[in-house]
């Protein structure tokens, strides 16, 4: 062959590859970009990102995969039995919708008479489970497009081809619908029919979106439950007292009015705020700060007396005295019947009668003591404890047996200088801050979320270290902690449903408050915007009575 045959021969051979070079590239460009859009979507799938914006980037995707002018996801709805709009594209038309932007009615699912509704196309893939692709929505008889017809009239468009592709979940139940609509060829750009090809990549798209909203409802559904287990074991501490119910929930909401004033504020806390995160962790903390009360006996958290336990021995000891009492009568009567064996002398009956009346008298007194003692909520005085001391040391006769008038533990109880509990029961009232931090640490919170059982079992710690339960100082105390340790602290004080105390002023609970930060065991900077913000004022029109506010 002579050389320049030879020569064309091999620009030949040039010339076919580098045309199939030039058919093979595009193509091989537009896997490419298939792959990367399928990876993006992965990772976004892990990134937890807002739900609508992956479910746009679904479709807008399957567009482009399948060359469509239009799409439309919805979402089924049961409650109202209709497949609801959440993101509409159209190119054409230059239209992006999505994210509950879409003010368009649902599409029903079933009819009047509650019959599946097969007319709509997207109603009968949900009933069906199966794909449909139709090459001219104008030309088929199958389905009923008068919405399609009123939106390609409105809009002047023309649809023409249609896929509809059911979404399931895990469970194989219908959880959305995906619609494309006029497949584009991409050289004439004109409409053409969704071939088996783009059904496939359109089905894989409706899949992962499937996914999508099934995770994220997942996830929604776990923290529904979260929120309720937290809600329900604070409402069940709260009602665990009728003298105490309403304190977590007041305490958590001041806390979060307190968190909320920091975060805008400028001055004091200027360079200091607390992330969505922080204020959860804040939030939850408060509610479950008591949970540890859950192995606290009831009676003692209800103890509104001295004397009270699961009843209120007040009225053991009446019944004692009401004995005491019957026993000088019984003696007297006994006394004046040996007298008629004799002369009976009047002066000597009515001796005997005024003794014993004296007898009676002073145990009256001692009781009305004792009763006063039992329910007083004010501090006990020496003369008091003077008094309480002499009706213990005595004794007196029940049935003809010598009978201690006060036993050591009624007498212990009764000697509570201040407020209803001993020394024994108010180390199981403290130990419940203890015990809510062992508590909660068994629960596997996410990361998010860790300082959880720290912050809530630190609400009766104080910044120089004398608090309980680990006596933790300023610098183991983060910010929510502080925060929550202060509005504990002012709910105890001005809470109108306390057994042990009467409730407070405001004025006198701000002077605590303040005196507190001033002696380093609340954050006085805390303290300091909690009043200047008026925030104090806010909660107490709340929840004090009118007669407590004098600020």
């Amino acid at each position: 062959m002579p050389a320049n045959g030879k020569f064309s021969e091999n620009a030949r051979i040039n010339i076919v590859i580098e045309n199939i070079l030039d058919e093979l590239c595009p193509f091989l460009e537009d896997q490419a970009r298939e792959i990367s859009e399928l990876t993006a979507i992965g990772k976004a799938l892990g990134t937890g990102k807002d739900i609508s914006v992956l479910l746009e980037m679904i479709l807008s995707i399957a567009r482009r995969f399948t060359k469509a002018d239009g799409g439309t996801l919805y979402l089924v709805d049961h409650k109202t039995k209709t497949l609801v709009f959440n993101v509409i594209h159209n190119e054409s038309l230059n239209i992006k919708k999505g994210g509950g932007s879409i003010d368009l009615p649902g599409v029903p699912l079933y009819n009047e008479d509650n019959t599946p509704n097969h007319s709509n196309v997207s109603s009968y893939v949900f009933h069906t489970g199966r794909i449909v692709n139709i090459k001219n929505v104008y030309k088929t008889k199958r389905f009923q497009f008068n919405g399609i017809k009123r939106f390609d009239e409105a809009l002047h468009y023309k649809s023409q081809s249609m896929i509809v592709i059911p979404m399931k979940n895990h469970e194989d139940d219908i959880i959305g619908i995906l619609q494309l609509i006029n497949s584009k060829n991409l050289f004439t750009n004109k409409t053409i029919s969704f071939s088996k090809d783009d059904q496939e990549k359109a089905t894989a798209l409706a899949s992962q979106a499937s996914v999508i909203l099934t995770q994220q409802a997942l996830i929604l559904e776990m923290k529904k439950l979260f929120e309720a287990f937290i809600k329900a074991i604070a409402v069940s501490i709260d009602e665990k007292s009728k003298h105490t119910g309403g304190h977590i929930q007041r305490v958590t909401e001041l806390s979060m009015m307190i968190a909320h004033k920091i975060n805008q504020d400028n001055t004091i806390f200027k360079t200091t705020s607390l992330s969505y995160d922080q204020m959860d962790e804040l939030r939850i903390a408060a509610l479950m700060h008591d949970t540890g009360k859950i192995t606290t006996p009831e009676h003692i958290i209800s103890k509104s007396t001295r004397l009270e336990t699961v009843h209120d021995r007040i009225e053991l000891i009446k019944t004692r005295w009401e004995l005491f009492k019957t026993n000088q009568k019984l003696a007297a009567a006994q006394k004046k019947l040996a007298l008629f064996d004799q002369t009976a002398k009047q002066k000597q009956i009515t001796q005997i009668n005024n003794i014993c009346k004296e007898k009676i008298d002073i145990l009256e007194k001692e009781f009305e003591t004792l009763s006063y003692i039992n329910s007083s909520k004010e501090h006990l005085n020496q003369s008091l404890i003077d008094q309480l001391e002499v009706i213990y040391e005595k004794s007196d006769k029940i049935f003809g047996k010598l009978q201690p008038c006060l036993t050591e533990d009624e007498f212990e109880n009764l000697c509570i200088l201040r407020g209803t509990l001993t020394s024994k029961e108010r180390d199981i009232i403290n130990n419940h801050a203890y015990l809510t931090e062992k508590i909660l640490n068994k629960l596997p919170w996410p990361k998010k979320l860790a300082n959880i059982p720290s912050i809530a079992g630190a609400h009766h710690e104080k910044l120089d270290g004398s608090g309980y339960p680990l006596h933790l100082s300023k610098k183991d105390l983060n910010l929510q902690a502080r925060i929550l340790a202060i509005a504990d602290i002012f709910e105890a004080l001005s809470a109108r449903d306390r057994p042990y105390k009467n409730p407070m002023n405001l004025s006198k609970t701000v002077n605590i408050l303040e005196q507190m930060g001033e002696n380093g065991l609340l954050d006085k900077d805390i303290i300091k915007l909690f009043f200047k913000s008026q925030t104090h004022l806010e909660y107490a029109k709340r929840y004090l009575s009118q007669s407590q506010i004098d600020l």
